[in-house]
């Protein structure tokens, strides 16, 4: 890390988002659909922190969201295409960090890269390079405007040598491959100089534990890496670090005004969704409960770092 560099380091989160909306959520969806709710009995009205009783074995039926009712819900909650809390203005907040002109060139990966990259190329002008995991790219990866799309294998992934001036990376490794790998074809699309502003998980503590095992197969994900593991990739793949935050608080904040949202729509629809497309939202709102207590307790971190390459 620079000796300039900058870091805010909270460790276990010091405040109690309300889980109960998220709980309720699945609890209502559960009784009125007759699904399983994975979570266990019902919950006193309101908590005053998050608060899952003991989930049930690993081997026991998890929740299996299907992609394309998974996207119709991380759609309603984040916005069409969206797949970070917040959405939009969560990513346009992100992309302010880094100086973005109708000149330079943006690479952005991560799930929800092709919608992201239309909200900074609309708000910022840039031309934006988007790589987003399991997405099939558009014949000869032809640019609409000025956004392109690009094939990305997150166990291989390669970006276009010295030709991206910026990287807007947001949990690119959710969809698996490794740091390094990542990093390192990072650092080789970037420019001489340019900046990189990466958000994601780390794992703090992680211990196998029944309830982690549940969230790894409810999002449908490996492992986060470790912390220090993150820290070592960027240093080998050559970017000078210049601050590390803890997002955790305001990723929680945003999926709780999601889901809030989300609910408040919901009531005011004549009619159900569904059975099996509210079934997944069940499953959908037991994922993101069970990244909220990993986050309070500690064991996950959501890191955002602001790196650059040597000039």
């Amino acid at each position: 890390m620079s000796r300039h560099s900058a870091r805010r380091d909270q460790g276990a989160i010091p405040w109690a988002p309300q889980g109960g909306l998220i709980r309720r959520t699945i609890e209502t969806g559960a009784r009125l659909l007759g699904v399983r709710a994975a979570v266990g009995p019902p919950a006193a009205p309101v908590e005053p922190t998050i608060s899952i009783p003991t989930p049930s074995p690993p081997d026991a039926a998890t929740p299996c969201i299907r992609p394309s009712h998974r996207r119709l819900w991380a759609d309603r909650l984040w916005g069409e295409g969206m797949a970070l809390p917040g959405g939009a203005q969560e990513v346009l907040r992100l992309a302010a960090l880094l100086p973005l002109s109708p000149e330079t060139t943006l690479l952005l990966s991560g799930q929800g890269a092709r919608a992201a990259g239309g909200v900074v190329a609309g708000a910022r002008g840039s031309f934006v390079a988007t790589f987003e995991p399991g997405a099939a790219p558009p014949p000869r990866a032809v640019p609409q405007g000025r956004v392109s799309a690009e094939p990305f294998d997150p166990a291989a992934p390669v970006f276009r040598a010295r030709y991206h001036h910026h990287a807007l990376l947001l949990e690119p490794l959710r969809a698996g491959g490794s740091p390094d790998a990542l990093l390192a074809a990072a650092a080789a699309g970037l420019r001489p100089g340019g900046q990189m502003v990466l958000l994601d998980l780390v794992a703090r503590g992680l211990s196998a534990s029944a309830s982690e095992a549940r969230w790894l197969t409810a999002e449908g994900r490996s492992e986060p890496p470790a912390e220090a593991a993150m820290a070592a990739a960027l240093k080998r793949a050559g970017f000078d670090v210049h601050v590390v935050e803890d997002a955790g608080r305001r990723h929680c904040e945003a999926v709780m005004a999601g889901w809030q949202a989300l609910t408040v729509a919901l009531r005011g629809q004549p009619a159900r969704p569904p059975a099996a497309e509210a079934a997944d939202m069940v499953a959908e709102a037991e994922a993101w409960l069970l990244r909220l207590r990993l986050l309070r307790e500690g064991r996950l971190r959501l890191l955002r770092w602001h790196a650059s390459t040597a000039r």
